[in-house]
């Protein structure tokens, strides 16, 4: 029976989960408390350095193919590779150029320089690693984000490389007309030489000989040379055209990704190659459209290529033959020339001279005009190509820290860690401690009735009630005193009411026997056995009997203490035969002449009734004095004198003298202290005092707490206790906080009891 007894004592449900967290509550909140302060200080100390971040965002757009769109072949638009350009924005050719942006790297040192050199590779690397390029959406955004430990660094790398991608991708764009710009400018320049040393060649000749071109063979002759000059230089200007066009068309002939782009010609080649590009640019807008639809490797798709590629070898063969005619013009107007200036040769010597000279600026000038007009259609070739990638959203300056210090995250799940934590802890001490708790523990556990039901009066509880009462103390030992005898200060306080319910369960589990000698003792020390025997017998005697209050610990003696009255004469020294123990006890008038006084003992009306014997001296062999035949004698004539008799014993545990006495009294109390004895030692005293024919009439459970014990508030026996005593009148009276707190607890009570209650149906029926 024992073991189904604490089976069902360990069988929690979850009002009994919420006592243990309301009782272990200070075990939780330190936990708690200190793992949320020591992730607080850990997460402080190692903070990571402040890092700030920049962005810059670019739009990224499709181009329009120029020379599709004059060619008449309509508008024509080529479609971009976002990973590629977010791989282009990181690559090391485009950090290099940003570095020398940034200062990183001198202008000075070449790129293969910079490739060999360690530190300015650390640089690019460092530059390469603190750039995150991503695409916002499905559009052509682009942001290029900086991380730096430097506000201002962060900023400045965002801008260098946002605005050398879009250098590099103009660059990129304009590539071929950028190449026939530059070769033009040089011929401007070696051309533009050679025409200002031919005028000041003839400044010089017509100064040194005074003289001018004369006469009317020598101009002729003159037009002539320059006429066939012209035609020459005209047929070389258009020679070197070719050769730029067809070095372009093998270079795009070998870049596969490049094959339908429409080539940019310098110079007119030919009607038929002319025709050639515009079904290349036909054929490169339907490439365009069945790529939003099919792979590369896709039958059409490759069909397609493969026209592009004849097409493209047809336009190398035409300007390979182009080039070849106009060599032979060359060669014929060389051969021509030839011939005109053997004519020239018969005219005189100053006169041919100077008609020379005239002829060398004559044909200077014309091919100076000529590279000029070149040149200024390449500008507005340039002027029409589109830019593609612009800067909408510059890198701005920005102090907030991408990595702050989330103090107080960390600390609120430190704090939140520390409760789990706390929780198994208390868990695991619950698990631990052996004490019982509740009325249904101890009475399966012990198989004893629970007769008092004592709740713990706290030091400001006590204070509050005292407060109250016109006379008494507030403070010091006398404070003490009337704790320990609450229900002769304050009888309706809850403690007093507490103590008249024990008086009415001892008085009805006698039955009608008169005269009762009642033995109290607990299971050790501090347990209130004392302070329960004291006003057990106040509450007996106000109701009208005759009450004798021994005190027999003779070890630790508190009845004298308590009532304010001299320790001896007492019980040792009547066992020893030195006083008659009507002599040795105190009446009335004994704790009037003692401490207390006589405002203090005529309190409340009743005390008169009753009587001490206190311990008297304290002898060296308590056991042997009680278990003596005086003891025996002096307690037959205590049933005849009193109505009730009251023993105060010491602890069972430490001493055999309560079980010395406990068969030769008409009853024990056993006083046990909620919470603070082990089930076992309890059991062992209730063992103890059965093998000597003790008759343990119940428990009285001192101490009683809200968290200690789920029967206290559970069975609202706080509430109870104070029916009828004006407890509604100062529930009235209480401020509106601690009345919306008593709401609260009625109302958490009423949800528990509810949950408790679904959950033990649950359990049923599982």
């Amino acid at each position: 029976m024992a073991s189904i007894a604490e089976g069902r004592a360990y069988d929690l449900n979850l009002d009994e989960y919420w006592q243990i967290i309301v009782r272990r509550r200070w075990v939780i909140l330190f936990c708690a408390a200190s793992l949320g302060l020591f992730s607080w200080i850990f997460a402080w100390l190692h903070q990571p350095p402040p890092l700030y971040s920049s962005m810059a965002a670019v739009k990224v757009d499709t181009t329009v193919d120029v020379d599709a769109t004059l060619s008449g072949g309509g508008t024509r638009r080529k479609r971009i590779d976002m990973d590629t350009q977010l791989s282009l924005i990181r690559s090391y050719a485009l950090m290099e150029r940003a570095a020398r942006a940034l200062g990183y790297i001198p202008d000075d040192v070449s790129s293969d320089e910079a490739r060999l050199h360690p530190v300015y590779i650390n640089r690019i690397i460092e530059l390469k690693n603190a750039i995150e390029v991503e695409q916002e959406g499905n559009g052509g955004l682009i942001t290029i984000t900086a991380v730096s430990p430097d506000a201002r660094d962060a900023q400045r790398m965002a801008q260098a490389v946002a605005e050398e991608y879009i250098r590099f991708n103009r660059e990129e764009q304009n590539r071929q007309v950028y190449e026939a710009k530059k070769f033009v400018r040089n011929q401007m320049e070696v051309v533009g030489k050679r025409l200002k040393e031919a005028e000041d060649a003839v400044r010089r000749f017509s100064r040194e000989h005074g003289m001018t071109l004369a006469g009317s063979d020598p101009r002729t002759m003159t037009r002539i040379l320059n006429d066939l000059e012209n035609q020459y230089r005209a047929t070389v200007q258009h020679l070197a055209d070719l050769r730029f066009t067809l070095k372009q068309l093998k270079r795009q002939f070998e870049r596969t990704d490049e094959g339908f782009t429409a080539i940019t010609v310098v110079g007119k080649v030919s009607n038929y190659f002319s025709a050639l590009n515009q079904r290349l640019i036909q054929m490169q807008l339907k490439h365009t459209e069945l790529a939003t639809a099919y792979t590369s490797e896709h039958p059409q798709m490759r069909e397609l290529q493969a026209q592009a590629d004849d097409i493209l070898v047809d336009m190398v063969d035409e300007l390979i033959n182009q080039v070849r005619l106009t060599q032979t013009r060359e060669r014929e107007l060389k051969r021509r020339i030839a011939l005109a200036n053997a004519r020239f040769a018969s005219i005189p010597s100053d006169t041919a001279e100077l008609a020379r000279l005239n002829r060398t600026v004559s044909i200077n000038e014309d091919l100076f005009n000529q590279l000029e007009q070149k040149y200024q259609e390449l500008l507005i070739r340039e002027s029409q190509q589109q830019q593609t990638v612009t800067l909408v959203r510059p890198a701005m300056l920005s102090y907030d820290r991408i990595n702050p210090v989330k103090l107080g995250q960390t600390a609120a799940a430190g704090f939140l860690l520390g409760l789990v934590l706390g929780l198994v802890i208390a868990l695991i001490l619950e698990a631990m401690d052996t004490s019982i708790g509740t009325i249904e523990e101890v009475e399966s556990f012990l198989e004893l009735p629970v007769i008092g039901y004592i709740p713990q009066l706290e030091q400001e509880e006590a204070e509050e009630i005292f407060s109250r009462q016109k006379g008494l103390a507030v403070r010091g030992g006398a404070l003490d005193r009337q704790i320990r005898l609450i229900t002769h200060f304050a009888p309706a306080a809850v403690m007093s009411e507490a103590y008249r319910s024990l008086r009415t369960n001892l008085l009805f589990s006698q039955g009608g026997s008169k005269s009762r000698v009642l033995m109290l003792t607990s299971s050790t020390m501090k347990e209130g056995k004392s302070s329960t025997a004291a006003n057990l017998a106040i509450v007996l005697v106000q109701q009208g009997a005759r009450v004798l209050l021994v005190d027999g610990d003779m070890r630790k003696p508190m009845v004298h203490h308590t009532f304010g009255v001299e320790k001896g004469p007492g019980l040792s020294d009547c066992l020893l035969g030195q006083y008659p123990w009507r002599d040795a006890v105190k009446r009335f008038s004994d704790i009037v002449l003692g401490e207390m006084g006589i405002d203090m003992a005529m309190y409340t009306p009743g005390l008169d009734q009753l009587e001490l014997l206190t311990c008297g001296n304290v002898r060296a062999n308590p056991p042997d004095l009680l278990a003596s035949e005086t003891m025996t004698t002096m307690l037959e004539e205590f049933r005849k004198e009193y109505d009730f008799v009251i023993i105060d014993m010491p602890p069972s545990l430490h001493t055999t003298d309560a079980t010395i006495l406990a068969g030769r009294v008409d009853g024990v109390l056993l006083v046990y202290h909620v919470g603070s004895v082990v089930r076992g030692a309890l059991k062992r005293v209730k063992t103890t005092l059965e093998g000597v024919g003790a008759n343990i009439v119940g428990l009285v459970l001192n101490g009683v707490r809200g968290e200690i014990s789920a029967d206290f508030k559970a069975l609202k026996m706080d509430q109870y206790y104070a029916y009828g005593y004006g407890a509604e009148d100062e529930y009235v009276r209480k401020p509106l906080v601690e009345r919306a707190r008593a709401w609260l607890e009625d109302a958490w009570l009423y949800v528990r009891g509810a949950a408790s209650e679904r959950w033990r149906t649950w359990r049923k029926r599982r």
